[in-house]
C-alpha cells in the first residue's frame, strides 16, 4: 500500500466514523483524494454506515443507485439523487434566496454540436467564476439542470452514448475543480460533487486524460470530441497534471500534440485574411413583420391626421367654390371683329382684308406667290407656310371659303384667247387644293371650299400703271360668314310656304 492509497482509506474511515480529523486528510494537495472522499460519502448509504467500521470494508461490494440524468415521469429534469436538490431548488443560502432558471437559455452559435450543447453550462460557470462569494450549494440546482440539458440535447441528436458520458464526465470534473479551488471543503459539502452524483466516480483528474488518449488514437473520427477537450483545456483544466512533477510542461506537450492532430492538416485561418460570413439573426422574420405592422399602423395614423387637417383647411375653399358664379363667356362677333390669329397674320404684310357683305375678303398678291405666267406656288412662298398658317387661323371658326383668281389686263400668251382667265382659274384651284390638303381647316367645322377665275374683269387699280397691274394680279379668299345659315333659312322658308293659287276670271268679265 503506497502513501496515496493510505490517505484515501484514512479519509474514508474518518467519514464513516464521523471523526473530526478528516480535515487533515482532505488538505492533501492531491485533487483526487478530495474528490474520492466526497464521492464515496455520496455513494455509501447513511443508514447502513456502521460506527467503527475499518478501512477493510472498502473492498466490499455494496449496491449502488445509478443516477439517471434524463427526464422523470413528470416531464421535469432530474432523477435520484438530484431529484431532492431540484425539488428544494429555492433555499436560504447565506441569507439569499436563489432560483433555478430554465436550462439552455444562454447559448452560442457553434458548428461543433458538443460545444454548442455545452455552451449554456460553460457560460453559466464562467459568469459565476468571477463571483467569489457564490458557493456550489447556491448554484448547484442550476448547474445540475444544465448538465442534464447537455446530456439530453446530445441524445436527441443521436450522438454516441459513450461520447456523451465521457464529455459529461469531463464537465463534472472541470466544474468540481473550479469550486473546490475557490474554498476549503468541509464534510457538509462532500455530497455536492457533480462527478459522484452523475457518474459514481471520483477519479476524474486521471480518467479524463485516459479518455482523451483513446480519442487521440483516431483523430479523424473523433474530431468534434477532440475539439471539445481542447476547449476545456484552454479554459484552464489541468487535472492530474496540477499535482505531478513537471505537470505544466507535460500538459503543454499534450496540448501541442492535440493541436497538431486537430489543426496540423488544416491550420487555423489568420484573422487578417479571414472572410466575412453573413449570419441571419434569430427571429429576424418575426422582427421584420413586427416592424412592418407598426410601420403600416403609423402610416395609417399619419394619413388620417393629414386627411383631417387638409379637410379642415379646404373647408373655406369649398365654400368659395360653391358660392362662385362663373361669368358669362365673351361673345365674339366675327362679322365685326377678326379673330386674334388672323390679326397677327395681317401684321406680316403679305395679306390684307376687306369687309364684304357676305363676310370678309382676304387678299394676297400673286407676285410673291406665283411666277409670271405660272400656276405653281413658288418655293419661297411654300417655305413661309403662309397658306397653312392661314388655314389654321380660320379652322376654329365656321364659314365657307371661295378662292377667286385675278390677273391684270396684259395677256401672257399672244396667240391664246382668254389666257388670263384660264391662268386665274388655275391659280385659284391651286390655292384651294392647298387649303384642303395641308391644313386642318375642316377638322372643327365642315365647310365648302370652291375656286373660280375672274381674269382681268375685276381690277382693283388702273392697269395702265405698273403699280396698278401689280395690285390687280392677286388671289382673293372670300370667307362667307353666316352665308350657309342664311341660304338654309331662305330655303326652309320657301319650302314651308303654302303654294299660291290664281283664281279663274269669270267669263262675263273677259
Amino acid at each position: 500500500m503506497n502513501e496515496f492509497e493510505r490517505q484515501i482509506r484514512e479519509a474514508i474511515a474518518a467519514a464513516r466514523t464521523g471523526a473530526k480529523h478528516a480535515e487533515h486528510s482532505l488538505t492533501s494537495p492531491i485533487w483526487q483524494a478530495k474528490s474520492s472522499l466526497s464521492s464515496l460519502n455520496g455513494i455509501l448509504p447513511r443508514g447502513r454506515s456502521r460506527p467503527g467500521a475499518g478501512s477493510e470494508d472498502e473492498d466490499e461490494d455494496e449496491p449502488e443507485e445509478t443516477a439517471d440524468a434524463g427526464y422523470g415521469e413528470s416531464g421535469e429534469y432530474g432523477a435520484p439523487p438530484a431529484l431532492a436538490a431540484q425539488r428544494n431548488w429555492r433555499s436560504d443560502v447565506g441569507g439569499r434566496r436563489t432560483g433555478v432558471e430554465r436550462p439552455g437559455v444562454l447559448n452560442g452559435l457553434w458548428e461543433n454540436p458538443y460545444i454548442a450543447a455545452a455552451m449554456p453550462l460553460l457560460l453559466l460557470v464562467e459568469r459565476l467564476r468571477s463571483q467569489r462569494s457564490v458557493t456550489l450549494a447556491e448554484v448547484r440546482p442550476q448547474i445540475v439542470r444544465e448538465l442534464q440539458y447537455f446530456q439530453q440535447h446530445l441524445k436527441k441528436q443521436g450522438k454516441p452514448v459513450d461520447d456523451i458520458d465521457n464529455l459529461s464526465y469531463l464537465m463534472c470534473t472541470y466544474i468540481d475543480g473550479i469550486f473546490s479551488a475557490r474554498q476549503t471543503p468541509s464534510p457538509e459539502q462532500f455530497n455536492l460533487s457533480l462527478l459522484v452524483e452523475f457518474h459514481r466516480d471520483a477519479w476524474g483528474g486521471e480518467d479524463c486524460f485516459e479518455h482523451l488518449q483513446k480519442y487521440m488514437e483516431a483523430p479523424q473520427q473523433n474530431r468534434d470530441v477532440l475539439e471539445f477537450y481542447d476547449m476545456i483545456l484552454s479554459l484552464g483544466f489541468e487535472g492530474k497534471y496540477q499535482m505531478i512533477e513537471r505537470g505544466p510542461v507535460l500538459l503543454m506537450d499534450l496540448r501541442s500534440h492535440l493541436n497538431a492532430l486537430l489543426y496540423g492538416q488544416n491550420p487555423t485561418q489568420v484573422l487578417t485574411i479571414a472572410g466575412t460570413e453573413s449570419v441571419t439573426p434569430r427571429r429576424r422574420r418575426v422582427k421584420a413583420i413586427k416592424i412592418l405592422c407598426w410601420g403600416l399602423l403609423l402610416a395609417l395614423v399619419a394619413y388620417g391626421i393629414t386627411a383631417w387637417y387638409l379637410h379642415e383647411q379646404a373647408r373655406k375653399i369649398r365654400s368659395d367654390i360653391l358660392a362662385w358664379v362663373p361669368p358669362e363667356p365673351r361673345k365674339i362677333n366675327i362679322m365685326e371683329t377678326l379673330p386674334n390669329p388672323l390679326s397677327q397674320i395681317l401684321n406680316e404684310g403679305w395679306l390684307e382684308v376687306r369687309k364684304d357683305p357676305r363676310g370678309w375678303l382676304l387678299i394676297f398678291t400673286s407676285d410673291g406667290a406665283f411666277r409670271t405666267g405660272e400656276a405653281q406656288l413658288s418655293e419661297e412662298f411654300l417655305k413661309k407656310r403662309n397658306i397653312e398658317r392661314l388655314g389654321m387661323a380660320l379652322a376654329p371658326w365656321p364659314g365657307d371659303l371661295e378662292v377667286i383668281g385675278h390677273t391684270d389686263s396684259t395677256p401672257f400668251r399672244n396667240n391664246s384667247a382668254n389666257s388670263n382667265l384660264r391662268l386665274s382659274e388655275a391659280r385659284a384651284h391651286v390655292v384651294a387644293d392647298k387649303l384642303r390638303e395641308t391644313t386642318n381647316i375642316n377638322q372643327t367645322h365642315q365647310r365648302d371650299i370652291s375656286s373660280i377665275g375672274r381674269g382681268e374683269s375685276e381690277p382693283l387699280a388702273d392697269n395702265s400703271t405698273d403699280e396698278g397691274r401689280r395690285r390687280n394680279r392677286r388671289v382673293d379668299i372670300l370667307w362667307k360668314i353666316g352665308q350657309r345659315e342664311a341660304d338654309q333659312a331662305m330655303k326652309d322658308f320657301l319650302e314651308s310656304a303654302p303654294p299660291t293659287t290664281v283664281a279663274p276670271v269669270p267669263a262675263t268679265q273677259q
